[in-house]
């Protein structure tokens, strides 16, 4: 029995968020990567052989308002000057029908630990049950911040990151 080769996709930028969500003060503020890369490629029949490697540019990230912004690209956080990039790779993807485990290792100012994201995968509505060509895929999981150094702010600014990733898919 042969089994069909993974698919590679590309992330329609324009249609897609990759967010995260964190705790200022009393309120959760959303934040935004606005430039990064992926390298996604998705095996159906066996997910197992899938991977997933990421490269958001922390230069540009945003975090909902300027002064929190500033903060979040300052030395006491992501520390931007030194650490240009936060990258994913997954070392292990598991599950099936539309919902996977995805197991990596992150890198956040130059710090690895290992990260386990939930994915899941959506067709149009209106399209058949066999379309693989134009997707949804939403992320979700969490880091600690103060996990990778970032600890500036604390009084006023959470630990915990909220990764929210909806991006529009295409394969190639």
């Amino acid at each position: 029995m042969s089994f069909a080769a993974p698919i590679s996709y590309d992330i329609d930028k324009d249609a897609s968020i990759v967010g995260f969500t964190y705790r200022f003060g009393p309120e959760t503020i959303m934040g935004k990567f606005n430039d990064y890369d992926a390298e996604l490629r998705i095996d159906f029949d066996r997910v197992k052989n899938s991977t997933v490697n990421v490269r958001l540019d922390t230069t540009k990230a945003t975090a909902g308002f300027p002064f929190a912004t500033q903060a979040l690209r300052s030395k006491k956080i992501l520390n931007v000057d030194n650490f240009p990039n936060i990258t994913f790779q997954s070392t292990n993807i598991t599950g099936g029908g539309n919902t996977a485990t995805i197991n990596g290792n992150v890198t956040v100012r130059g710090i690895t630990k290992p990260l386990t994201l939930t994915a899941k995968l959506f067709r149009a509505v209106g399209t058949t049950a066999d379309e693989r060509d134009n997707l949804t895929i939403k992320i979700t999981g969490q880091i600690d911040r103060t996990e990778f150094g970032a600890t500036g702010y604390a009084k006023e600014v959470g630990d915990i990151l909220r990764i929210a990733i909806d991006a529009k898919i295409q394969a190639q």
